[in-house]
């Protein structure tokens, strides 16, 4: 009776052990196909077109899963114009992430064997700049683009070097006047030193700057000991380099 009563009760375990894996089994699958994976949000960012006219390129791995979404995906860059990351948001279920994107554009090398005479060159981002960010030739790179679509451009990275970032820029972004302002090294009324050196002798002394300067600018500045005027190079933040003896 005894042995009966325990053969009842393990097979009732076994019973409720088997329905609890077969609910728990149906119920990850159907939350399984609900998800949406890497590969469907690679394809709904093909329709999307970056800033510099590029398509998005995500990150992710195909297989990766992510939470259900209703609706089709919203793709914005994480920080403005700057596409190098890029937040997915679904609005309907409330859910985003944030994926790298490889983006890639074309270089000043590759440039030259497309030129179009209905085009003219134009500088363009090499490498994502950061808000107040100082440009170098480093950041910029040329692109030949048709010049009626883009007013505001540069055609000589010489207009656009020294220059400070506004906004962050992504890679193989068209720079616009509206983007940087001007940067003085040097301010008119400012505090500088005059750095004189060759390979033998190195000899600074304060000045005045009597001229707001960028780097490489010829400015005059006063010698706060002698009160001379002098003629100097703009060679860095509140730096000069004479012309003329001190």
């Amino acid at each position: 009776m005894f042995s009966a009563g325990f053969e009842v009760m393990a097979l009732l375990r076994l019973f409720m052990l088997t329905f609890s894996v077969l609910i728990w089994t149906g119920f990850s699958t159907v939350q399984a196909s609900e998800r949406i994976t890497g590969f469907d949000i690679k394809a709904q960012s093909k329709s999307v077109v970056t800033s510099s006219g590029t398509s998005l390129d995500l990150m992710v791995s195909d297989k990766r899963t992510f939470f259900k979404c209703g609706e089709p995906l919203s793709f914005a860059p994480r920080m403005e114009n700057d596409w190098s990351t890029v937040e997915v948001n679904c609005v309907s279920e409330n859910w985003s992430t944030v994926l790298r994107n490889n983006q890639t554009f074309q270089i000043e090398e590759e440039f030259e064997n497309t030129f179009d005479p209905l085009k003219s060159k134009t500088v363009v981002v090499r490498k994502n700049i950061t808000k107040g960010e100082v440009l170098t030739e480093d950041h910029l790179s040329y692109s030949y683009q048709i010049s009626d679509d883009l007013p505001g451009g540069f055609t000589s990275m010489s207009e656009v070097i020294g220059r400070k970032a506004k906004f962050n820029l992504a890679r193989g972004a068209v720079i616009k006047t509206r983007q940087l302002e001007i940067v003085y090294p040097v301010e008119k009324g400012k505090a500088v030193l005059v750095v004189a050196d060759n390979s033998r002798l190195s000899i600074t002394v304060n000045a005045i700057a009597l001229e707001a300067g960028q780097l490489g600018d010829m400015i005059k500045v006063k010698n706060s000991t002698s009160g001379k005027i002098l003629n100097a190079i703009v060679t860095g933040e509140k730096k000069v380099s004479p012309l003329t003896n001190m």
